[in-house]
């Protein structure tokens, strides 16, 4: 008996306190309070790729030429016009000295053949007014008709072998000139593939000496990223992103999207890419061409308005138990009067720190939002107390 009124005792002991705490609902817990405010939500994407400026030319050579000399090293800054490349003119000068003295000799024949031509139609003439009187017969009549009208045609072909030379003479002097590779416009040698000795070769295809080097237009730089496929549609011109160069993880770089791909880009076994060009607000020696980058774009539109926000933490996901809603139960913990009251809410869009609050609290409402691991054991109704250190800072 006396057993028994040990363990009664015992489990009262026990009992009572806990019952007591639970009447007054428990140790308040420290937590993290912000106030629901109308903000600009700045949801973005990721991207990644490489700098390149705005614009890059690469010099290859039209004609088969020994590299006589190069004026220019890499990092030079050149006008468009100036001599880059020479070429072995010895060749073309020949080739030019040999159709000029082809031409001189084709006038030359055709005067000839002019007057020959002449001589024929006055003597055809004087042979047809003797054979009007009978005095020659056909034969002969026939024969000097015969020699005037070869000499028109010898002269048509002179005529037409100037021409030829003509023609000829010019692409060769073209080719002379194609001796001198200038730069097309203003920019930087960025890259020289070649050097003097060397022979140029003109090519479709990377072999030695079919390219020169490479001008760029460096007034702007340009971030060329790959977006998926996914996010694409949310991309649009005069966006706003931050480029990082991954050399320079420290540093960004501010642009706005210039340019998107209608077509996209496939490599086997991945997601189809679209390329966006983001022109860089500012320039900077130690960003070069070529490194690779990241980009976070802001997909908000410049005239978009403010919406209802609350830090992205605050914002707690359940499993619904409506089979017919396609995305899971959103919900935020609420300060009334010293508790924490559970509201569900829709959610709308998001950036790095708030999310848009489509329905469920109103502004001013006092949120809970942390800390974590206060927030995830945090119940509907536990007994909450503000950090003043988060109050504050809502103030």
């Amino acid at each position: 008996m006396r057993k028994w009124i040990v363990i009664m005792g015992l489990a009262l002991i026990i009992a009572v306190p806990v019952t007591l705490n639970l009447i007054r609902g428990g140790e308040a817990k420290k937590v993290e309070i912000e106030s629901a405010s109308v903000r600009a939500i700045s949801p973005s994407i990721l991207a990644s790729g490489t700098l390149a400026y705005q614009s890059e030319v690469r010099l290859v050579p039209e004609i088969v030429g020994r590299v006589l000399k190069i004026n220019v090293k890499e990092g030079d800054v050149v006008k468009q016009g100036d001599l880059l490349v020479q070429l072995d003119p010895a060749t073309s000068r020949a080739e030019i000295a040999q159709l000029e003295a082809a031409l001189r000799q084709a006038r030359l024949n055709i005067e000839r053949q002019r007057v020959t031509a002449e001589t024929q139609e006055a003597k055809w003439k004087r042979y047809q007014t003797l054979r009007a009187s009978g005095i020659v017969d056909a034969n002969t009549y026939e024969e000097i008709a015969a020699q005037r009208d070869l000499a028109r045609v010898e002269q048509q072909t002179s005529t037409a072998m100037l021409d030829q030379t003509e023609a000829q003479l010019k692409q060769a002097r073209e080719r002379l000139a194609k001796t001198e590779i200038r730069a097309p416009m203003d920019g930087k040698v960025t890259a020289v593939f070649i050097k003097a000795g060397e022979t140029a070769v003109p090519s479709a295809m990377s072999i030695a000496g079919s390219d020169l080097m490479v001008l760029a237009n460096t007034s702007s730089m340009y971030a060329e990223v790959n977006v998926d496929e996914a996010d694409v549609a949310r991309v649009n011109v005069g966006q706003e992103a931050s480029v990082v160069p991954a050399a320079l993880s420290d540093k960004s770089w501010r642009g706005a999207v210039e340019q998107v791909a209608i077509s996209p880009k496939t490599t086997a076994g991945q997601s189809k890419t679209y390329l966006v060009r983001i022109r860089l607000n500012e320039q900077q020696d130690r960003f070069r061409p070529g490194m690779s980058c990241r980009a976070e774009i802001t997909t908000r539109a410049a005239d978009s308005t403010a919406v209802l926000a609350v830090p992205v933490q605050a914002v707690r996901y359940e499993d619904s138990d409506d089979v017919n809603r396609k995305s899971a139960k959103a919900s935020v913990y609420i300060a009334q009067d010293g508790r924490a009251r559970k509201q569900d809410v829709e959610a709308g869009a998001a950036d790095d720190t708030y999310i848009e609050i489509v329905k469920g609290i109103k502004s001013g409402v006092q949120v809970v939002t942390g800390p974590a691991k206060v927030l995830r054991f945090l119940r509907d109704g536990d007994r909450i107390a503000a950090d003043p250190a988060s109050a504050s800072a809502n103030e």
